[in-house]
């Protein structure tokens, strides 16, 4: 019989995971990503800064980018990037008020989309989202889908679409917020006040997701962002740091490992110091945790 005790740990881990005695897998299908670099007030990515999250991603085991808005050319210049890596792309439409207010923003920008597909090919785009967490009613959020989603139909591209809401939102408003081709929920333990860190997972697939099944049953459900941030003030029992952004990642990644009905993306790619306060700054995670051969590793 092999005895482990006589082996060093350098060579023990390695051989554990060859074993299948460890497993270590990265469960998250995608990485959410501004369309803004890092640090410092807003700058969009440039292509070179796209080329290396896309490639940095691959390398760990994401399958697709998720972008909340087309600003930036962020959709032509992420999907060459992905294409690059074999990564699928998330695209989605954002706008601030109601959809009324945005219609023309709106429609000029499913046609941006309806260049990109053609540009970029049908197998590149995971989905197309109209909408993240919008300020206008969840019945114009709705109809506008649907409006989006006819129309593409009609051209001949079969994106599936849908809406992004907070799961709370979704679960209070089924009829109207379940009503895309799949259901686009954002779900972070942090802002429940109720979760520590290391539960992260547990919560999204243990509260939101039955909770989003049970409002939307038959439907497809992608947890669009879930992550926790490293700095900024306590809520609750959630305490931002960076030793509990790394216990919620495991967390998140292992309980993503028992259910992989549900698809969940990691947020965020890298910190985003432009936002408004230090925890929605904090959510990034490349360059500040280490995924491959630590997260990664702990199921």
């Amino acid at each position: 019989m092999l005895s482990f005790k006589l082996i060093s740990p350098t060579v023990l881990f390695p051989l554990l995971l060859l074993l299948g005695i460890v497993e270590a897998a990265n469960r998250f299908h995608g990485m959410a990503a501004s369309n803004s670099a890092p640090n410092g007030a807003y700058r969009c990515r440039t292509q070179a800064e796209w080329n290396s999250l896309a490639s940095n991603a691959r390398a760990n085991g994401f399958q697709s980018i998720r972008i909340v808005g087309l600003d930036c050319n962020a959709l032509d210049l992420a999907s060459s990037a992905a294409a690059a890596n074999g990564l699928t792309v998330m695209a989605g439409i954002w706008f601030s008020g109601t959809v009324a207010a945005n219609l023309v923003q709106i429609n000029n920008e499913v046609q941006v989309f309806r260049a990109a597909h053609g540009k970029w090919g049908a197998g590149r785009y995971k989905a197309l989202t109209i909408g993240n967490e919008a300020a206008d009613s969840a019945a114009n959020v709705a109809a506008k889908v649907d409006d989006v989603r006819g129309y593409l139909r009609s051209i001949g591209i079969n994106t599936p679409v849908a809406t992004v809401h907070h799961w709370v939102a979704i679960r209070d408003n089924p009829g109207n917020l379940c009503r895309g081709d799949f259901v686009g929920a954002n779900a972070h333990a942090f802002f429940d006040g109720n979760v520590a860190a290391n539960a992260a997972g547990d919560f999204v697939f243990g509260t939101v997701v039955p909770a989003l099944r049970s409002a939307c049953p038959g439907k497809s459900i992608i947890i669009t962002e879930s992550g926790w941030p490293s700095r900024g003030a306590t809520n609750g029992r959630a305490v931002p740091s960076v030793a509990n952004e790394r216990a919620a990642l495991i967390n998140l990644n292992c309980a993503a490992s028992r259910d992989t009905s549900v698809q969940v993306y990691a947020f965020e790619a890298d910190d985003q110091t432009w936002k408004g306060n230090d925890v929605e700054r904090s959510f990034g995670i490349f360059g500040k945790i280490t995924l491959n051969g630590d997260v990664f590793n702990n199921c």
